[in-house]
C-alpha cells in the first residue's frame, strides 16, 4: 500500500514539474512574440482642433513607414503615431475604405513592418496574440483562439472576447506573423460612450434604443492579412478603392435573386432593368445565392460591360450593363455633425430599427446629393 502511495505521489510530482516547465516554456515563447512584434504596432492618436484625441492602433505593413489602421477619419483630423519606443510621429492620410474602415496612413520615418502569415495554414484552435492600444494601455497583449472563417464575409473569427478599443490591432500567430487587424466585436452594442448619447438618438434621429441593449463585448472579428494587404495597396497605389456598382436593391425569395428597387438614374436603371426583375445569370454566370451575387459585382471593375440575363414575367431578357463605381459611403460620416465617434457592427435584433433609420439617412443623403449635381 505503501508502496502504491508513493508510486502515486511520485506521478503527481512529476507531473507538476512536467506542466511547470511547459507553461514556462510557453510563457517564454509570448515574450519573445511580444518583443519581435510591438515594434510593428503603432498607437495612433487623432482628433479635431478644440476637442480631446482619440487612441487607436495601428499595424506596421511596409519599412517606409505605411500604416494601416481601422478608423473612419475625417478631413479635418489631425494624426500622429506613437512608437513602442514612445516616439511622437506625424502622420497623413493617405485614403480610407468606407465598406472595411482600413485606413493607410504614412509617416516619414522607417519602421520595422510585420511579417505576414500563410492565412491557408491557420486552422481552429491555433493560438493566437492580441496586441494593441486598450484604454490607453499602449501595445497591450491578450491570448485567443482561433474559431474559423466565416462563410458569409470570408472574415475571421476569434474564440473569445476582444479589448474594447482593440480595433485595429494586430493578431499574430506563434511565429509571430500577422494574422489580421481586428475590425469589430460580435456582440459589442453600437457605440463605446454616456447613456446620454441614446437621448441624442431619440432627439436627432427618431430612434429609440432599448434600455437593455448590451454594452458588453464579444468574439473578435478580425480582416484576415491578405485581403488587408490587398486593400491597403491598392489605396496606397490610387488613393482609394473602387468597387464595382449595379445600383440595385435585391431581395432573395423562393432561392430567387429578385430587385425590389432600382437607384435613380443607376447603371441597371439606364440598362432597362426594372423592378421585380429575376436575375438569372451575370456575365454568363449563374445567379444562385445573394451573398455571392454581392461579391461579384463588387469584383467587377468599373467601367467594364457585363451581360446580364433577368427573367421579366414569362420571358428573359438580356442587357449590357456598364458597372459604375460605387459611390463613396462618406456622406454617411456626417452623422459626426450630430453624434460623437460612434462604431458600427454587425446587426443584432435590438440594433436593427437603428440600422434601417441609417440607410433611409443614406439614402437621403444619397439623393440630395444627386440633386445638387
Amino acid at each position: 500500500m505503501k508502496l502504491l502511495v508513493s508510486l502515486c505521489f511520485a506521478s503527481l510530482l512529476l507531473t507538476s514539474v512536467l506542466l511547470s516547465t511547459e507553461f514556462d516554456r510557453l510563457e517564454g515563447d509570448i515574450k519573445e512574440i511580444y518583443n519581435r512584434v510591438s515594434p510593428s504596432i503603432v498607437s495612433v492618436h487623432y482628433g479635431v482642433e478644440g476637442e480631446n484625441g482619440f487612441v487607436g492602433t495601428g499595424i506596421v505593413v511596409d519599412e517606409g513607414g505605411y500604416i494601416v489602421t481601422i478608423k473612419r477619419f475625417i478631413r479635418n483630423d489631425t494624426i500622429w503615431v506613437e512608437t513602442d519606443k514612445g516616439e511622437m510621429i506625424t502622420a497623413e492620410l493617405l485614403g480610407s475604405d468606407p465598406e472595411t474602415g482600413i485606413a493607410v496612413l504614412k509617416v516619414k520615418k522607417k519602421i520595422k513592418p510585420a511579417k505576414v502569415c500563410n492565412i491557408e495554414a491557420l486552422v481552429p484552435g491555433d493560438l493566437l496574440f492580441v496586441i494593441g492600444n486598450s484604454f490607453g494601455l499602449q501595445n497591450g497583449i491578450s491570448i485567443s483562439i482561433f474559431s474559423g472563417k466565416r462563410g458569409e464575409d470570408d472574415l475571421l473569427q476569434l474564440g473569445n472576447a476582444v479589448l474594447p478599443g482593440n480595433s485595429g490591432a494586430g493578431v499574430f500567430n506563434m511565429k509571430g506573423e500577422l494574422v489580421g487587424i481586428v475590425s469589430f466585436a460580435l456582440r459589442t452594442s453600437l457605440f463605446y460612450g454616456a447613456p446620454e448619447i441614446k437621448s441624442v438618438l431619440r432627439e436627432k434621429l427618431k430612434i429609440d434604443i432599448s434600455q437593455n441593449t448590451e454594452l458588453t463585448d464579444g468574439a473578435g472579428v478580425l480582416i484576415p492579412c491578405e485581403k488587408m494587404m490587398e486593400i491597403s495597396n491598392e489605396i496606397i497605389t490610387h488613393g482609394k478603392i473602387e468597387r464595382g456598382w449595379l445600383g440595385v436593391f435585391i431581395k432573395e425569395e423562393d432561392e430567387k435573386i429578385i430587385v425590389s428597387g432600382l437607384v435613380d438614374d443607376g447603371p441597371a436603371q439606364k440598362a432597362g432593368i426594372e423592378k421585380d426583375d429575376i436575375f438569372i445569370s451575370y456575365d454568363d454566370k449563374d445567379v444562385k445565392e445573394l451573398g455571392e451575387f454581392v461579391k461579384v459585382v463588387k469584383k467587377t471593375k468599373p467601367g467594364s460591360t457585363v451581360r446580364i440575363l433577368v427573367k421579366r414575367g414569362k420571358k428573359n431578357k438580356k442587357f449590357d450593363v456598364k458597372i459604375e463605381p460605387r459611390p463613396g459611403d462618406d456622406k454617411l460620416y456626417r452623422l459626426r455633425e450630430i453624434l460623437p465617434d460612434l462604431k458600427f457592427f454587425y446587426e443584432k435584433d435590438e440594433l436593427k430599427e437603428l440600422r434601417e433609420e441609417i440607410e433611409k439617412l443614406k439614402e437621403e443623403l444619397e439623393k440630395k446629393d444627386r440633386e445638387g449635381k
